[in-house]
C-alpha cells in the first residue's frame, strides 16, 4: 500500500513538474529554427531525392564497366527427343544441366553514359542548392512568424494598458455620479469605452494564440497550450535608417549567394546534358560479348574399345581339302562406361567472343523528336532562370522600399506617440476636472492608444525587412 502511495506521488511531482516546465519553457528563434528544420516534410523529402541522386550517379558510373551474369540450369526430357551433347534423336527419358558465364561491354554508344554521368552530377549539385532553397523558404517563415508573435506580445499590452485606463476611469466616474457631480450618460460612455475595449483585448489575445499556433505548424510541432516565445528588447537606435547600399547593390550581393539562383543555371545546364544525351542515340553502337559454357548430361556414356587378334579358319587347300587354311583376324570388344559430371563439365567446356556494330538508319523518329524536346527543354530552363531573377530583383525592391517605409513610418509614429501622449495626459486632466465631456475624452484616448498600436506595426516591419534583405545577402538572422 505504502509502495503505491510513493509511487502516486512521485507521478504526481512528474506530472506538475512537466507542467510547470511547459509554461516556463521559453523558445528563442534559433530553437525554432533548428526544431523546424529538423523535423519539416518538404526539407526531409529532398534530402530522400538527393540521396536517390547519389544512387543513380553510382549506377551510371557502373555502366561504364562490363557486365558479369551467370546462369544455369537443369532439365528433364521425356521421350523422344534430341539429346544437347550427342545432337542425336534418343527414345530414353535423361536429365542434363547447362552453365554460363556472360559477360557484355558497351564499348561506345554515342557518349550517351558520360553524358548521363555529367547530367547526374549536375543534378545531384542541383538538389543540394534545392534543399537550401527549402529551409531558407522554412527559416523566413519562421522568423516572420516569430515575430508577429512579438508584435502580438505588445498588441497585448497595449490593449491591457488601454482597458486598465478605463477601468479607472469607470470607477472614478461611479464615485462622481454617486456625488452627483457628472450625469449618468457619461457613465454609460466611459462603461461601452470598456466593453469596446474588452471586446478588443480578448480579440488581440485570439491574434496571439493563432499567431503561436501558427508558429507552431510551420515547427511541425504539435499545439501545445503553453508555449511563449522569449521577447528580445529592441533600442530605437537599432531602427535607425542606415542605408548603405541600393536595391541593386542587395540584388548583386544575392546572386552570388542565394541556391535558387544558381540552382537555376544549373538546371539549364543539366538540361543541355540531355540534349547531348539525345543526339548520342544517332551514333553506332560498338558492343563486346565474351561467355564460357559447359553442360552434362546423363544420357552420355564413354565407352573402351578392346582389338584381339585371333586365328580362323578361312578355308582348305583346294589340292587338299584336308589341309585347313587360317588367318589372323582383328577382333573389337566395346565396354560401355559411365561418363563422370566432371569429365563432361571439362570435356563440354566452350569459349566465344562476339562484337558487335549497330548502326541507326531510321528509328521511327524518336532520336530526332527527343533532340527536339530537348532543344526545348533548354529554353524553359533558360526561362525559368530569368524569372528566378527577375522574382528576386522583386522581392528585394519591395523587402527595400518596406524596410524605408517601415523605418519612416516608426519615426513618424514615435514623434506622433510622443505628441498624443502629451496630449492624452493633458486631455485625462480636464476630464477628471469635468472640463471637458466623456466623448472628448474617448476620442483622445483612441488616438494615443491606436498610435501605440501603428508604432509597433512599424518597428515589428522594419524589423523584419531589415533582417530578410541581411538573410538575402548570406547574413544569418538573430533577433
Amino acid at each position: 500500500m505504502k509502495t503505491k502511495l510513493g509511487i502516486t506521488i512521485i507521478i504526481i511531482i512528474i506530472a506538475m513538474g512537466s507542467y510547470i516546465y511547459g509554461q516556463e519553457k521559453q523558445w528563442n528563434l534559433e530553437e525554432c529554427l533548428n526544431y523546424a528544420l529538423e523535423r519539416n516534410i518538404s526539407i526531409n523529402q529532398k534530402k530522400l531525392s538527393n540521396q536517390i541522386n547519389e544512387i543513380d550517379l553510382k549506377q551510371d558510373k557502373a555502366k561504364m564497366i562490363p557486365s558479369i551474369n551467370a546462369s544455369g540450369s537443369q532439365s528433364f526430357n521425356f521421350g523422344r527427343s534430341v539429346d544437347p551433347y550427342t545432337n542425336v534423336y534418343t527414345s530414353s527419358n535423361f536429365a542434363s544441366n547447362n552453365f554460363a558465364l556472360n559477360s557484355n561491354w558497351n564499348i561506345f554508344n554515342g557518349f550517351q553514359n558520360k553524358n548521363t554521368i555529367e547530367k547526374t552530377k549536375i543534378d545531384i549539385q542541383t538538389g543540394d542548392l534545392d534543399l537550401q532553397e527549402t529551409e531558407n523558404n522554412i527559416t523566413i517563415s519562421i522568423t516572420q512568424a516569430y515575430l508577429q508573435i512579438l508584435y502580438s506580445y505588445e498588441q497585448v499590452v497595449n490593449a491591457k494598458n488601454k482597458l486598465n485606463s478605463t477601468q479607472a476611469q469607470v470607477k472614478r466616474t461611479e464615485s462622481l455620479l454617486r456625488a452627483g457631480e457628472v450625469p449618468e450618460g457619461t457613465l454609460f460612455q466611459i462603461k461601452a469605452q470598456e466593453a469596446s475595449d474588452q471586446y478588443n483585448l480578448i480579440n488581440i489575445g485570439n491574434q496571439l494564440e493563432m499567431a503561436k499556433i501558427n508558429l507552431m505548424q510551420y515547427m511541425e510541432l504539435p499545439v501545445e497550450q503553453y508555449f511563449e516565445v522569449v521577447q528580445p528588447v529592441y533600442n530605437d537606435s537599432l531602427l535607425a535608417i542606415v542605408i548603405l547600399q541600393d536595391s541593386r547593390e542587395i540584388f548583386e550581393n544575392a546572386k552570388s549567394v542565394l541556391p535558387e539562383i544558381e540552382s537555376a543555371e544549373l538546371k539549364i545546364s543539366s538540361a543541355e546534358q540531355s540534349l547531348k544525351i539525345a543526339k548520342g542515340a544517332n551514333y553506332p553502337r560498338l558492343s563486346l560479348s565474351a561467355g564460357i559454357n559447359s553442360g552434362y548430361s546423363n544420357n552420355r556414356n564413354l565407352y573402351d574399345r578392346e582389338t584381339i587378334m585371333q586365328e580362323e579358319q578361312i578355308g582348305y587347300l583346294q589340292s587338299d581339302p584336308t589341309e585347313i587354311v587360317l588367318a589372323q583376324r582383328a577382333q573389337t570388344n566395346i565396354t560401355t562406361l559411365n561418363y563422370p559430371f566432371g569429365k563432361q563439365i571439362t570435356d563440354n567446356f566452350a569459349q566465344s567472343v562476339r562484337l558487335n556494330l549497330t548502326i541507326p538508319i531510321y528509328s521511327n523518329r524518336q532520336v530526332k523528336s527527343n533532340v527536339e524536346r530537348s532543344k526545348i527543354n533548354i529554353q524553359t530552363a533558360q526561362l525559368n532562370a530569368q524569372n528566378t531573377n527577375n522574382q528576386l530583383r522583386k522581392k528585394i525592391e519591395q523587402a527595400y522600399n518596406d524596410m524605408i517605409a517601415s523605418a519612416r513610418n516608426h519615426e513618424a509614429a514615435k514623434e506622433q506617440v510622443k505628441n498624443l501622449e502629451r496630449s492624452y495626459g493633458d486631455t485625462k486632466r480636464k476630464f477628471e476636472l469635468g472640463m471637458i465631456n466623456a466623448t472628448d475624452f474617448i476620442i483622445e484616448q483612441n488616438q494615443y492608444f491606436d498610435s501605440e498600436s501603428n508604432l509597433n506595426r512599424a518597428k515589428y516591419q522594419f524589423i523584419f525587412t531589415d533582417k530578410i534583405l541581411d538573410f538575402y545577402q548570406g547574413k544569418p538572422i538573430t533577433l
